[in-house]
Order: C-alpha cells, then structure tokens, then sequence
C-alpha cells in the first residue's frame, strides 16, 4: 500500500510536469513521505522516502543535498604533556550544518566536475564554513578551515550526521525518481533543507527545493520547553528535587 501511494503520488507529479514548463517554472518536483518527524524519548532514527518527477533525458542525474539546522561545533586538538593527553587547542566551527548529506544518481565527480560543484555550494568543502580559536592567543596564527576540514568531515562521518559515502537515488525512464533518506538517532531539531538538482552534461539545469521539520515530542519536548520558556522555574524546581533527592538517599542509608 504504502508503495502504491509513493507511485501514485510520483505519477501525479509526473502528469504536471508539461504545465510546469509551460509556465517555465521548472524541469523537476520533488517530496517527502513524511515532512513532520517528532523526536521523542524512543526515538532511533527513522528512514524517508525522497521521490518527485524530471523532465529527464537520458544520461540526465539527479543529486540532493539534505543540510540540518547550522550549528556551533567544537574540535578539540589533544597532546602529550607530562604523559598525559590533555586539550591544548579548541577550535570552533561557526554555522556548520549539523546534518550534511548527499544522495546521486551516480558518482559525484561522474555528474560534475570540481568548478562547478564549488559554484553550486555542493560539498562540505565548498559550502564557506569558518572557523575560529575558543580563546585566541596573541601572536598565535588563526586557524584556517582548509587545516581542519578534513578532521572534522572525519569527526562527523563517524557519528553518522556527515555521511561520507554518497547515498543512492533510481531515476526510472528519466522521469521518476525516489531515494532513500536515512535520518540518524542524534540529530537536531529544527528545520532541515532538502535540495534536488538535474544535471545534464555536466550542468545543473533544474532545481527544486523542500523542507523537512524536526522537533522534539513527547515528555521530553515538555522538559524542554519548560526549561527554555520558564528558565527561573525550572532553575528553582532543579534545586528542589535535587535537595529532596539527596534527603531520600540520606535517609536510606541511615536506616540500613
């Protein structure tokens, strides 16, 4: 069943596509499965289904780019000292997308070359992140990104949020594609930015854009928004129920 309607809702699409470039807004349209994900308590991760409509020919790709909510990250760098390992550095990366995926018809460096990968923003490498010293020293040179980036596109990978494996997207008679869209356990809340190309010889022809939205449910969302909405009182019922447990525990261990 579930197939049928991502068939009959592709299919549908692929019936507009003649009067969407009539009206010349456009080669391709593309959505969700499910738009709204809510992060509750139990949640795991969960998968998506990316599907649309091209007006295709062959040899035609499609390349989406899934980029999470920006974000402050921080890279620590560690060092002997005493024979201890300790932080001697932290480095801050400013607005880094805290999700960063990229799903194709084929190979990347297959669909375009470098030039026009960087001009498009497609890449971690090309997207203009920053980064800045936690504590800058005086006399002590500024980080640059292209000294780190590799480190963090590492980091990343291997907590799932920056993929570095391209995922798999079928494009059927150059006119319906689909994709799955693996959301991992620790991602962010907010709003992620799904973007679909169509490459032809090496260019970027048509372009659609969609949203999918992230937010915390359940009992946890109540904590959270309770803490940021009603930060006195949550401070003072954080005091209480600490005093309180630590008075259980008192009297716990008095009467064994």
């Amino acid at each position: 069943m579930i197939r049928a309607r991502h068939f009959m809702l592709s299919f549908g699409l692929l019936l507009g596509m003649n009067s969407l470039a009539a009206a010349n807004s456009g080669r391709l349209v593309a959505d969700l499965s499910k738009s709204n994900i809510a992060i509750t308590s139990g949640f795991h991760g969960t998968d998506l289904l990316l599907f649309g409509a091209v007006d295709g020919a062959v040899g035609d790709d499609i390349l989406v780019v899934i980029s999470g909510p920006p974000t402050n990250i921080a890279q620590r760098r560690k060092a002997n000292r005493a024979g201890i390992w300790i932080n001697v550095e932290t480095n801050i990366w400013q607005k880094a997308p805290s999700l960063y995926t990229i799903l194709a018809t084929s190979p990347i460096d297959k669909i375009a070359n470098p030039e026009t990968l960087a001009s498009l923003a497609i890449g971690t490498n090309n997207i203009g992140l920053e980064i800045a010293a936690e504590t800058p020293v005086a006399g002590q040179s500024k980080p640059t990104a292209n000294e780190f980036i590799a480190a963090l596109q590492a980091n990343m990978a291997s907590i799932d949020l920056w993929p570095d494996q391209t995922g798999n997207v079928t494009l059927t008679e150059n006119a319906l594609f689909r994709a799955e869209v693996k959301l991992p356990a620790n991602i962010l809340s907010g709003t992620y930015n799904v973007r679909v190309l169509q490459f032809r010889n090496g260019v970027a022809i048509s372009e659609d854009i969609t949203n999918l939205y992230i937010k915390k449910g359940g009992l946890s969302a109540g904590i959270y928004n309770f803490a940021h909405n009603y930060s006195a009182l949550y401070g003072i019922f954080a005091i209480l129920f600490a005093v309180a447990a630590g008075w259980l525990a008192a009297v716990a261990f008095r009467r064994k």
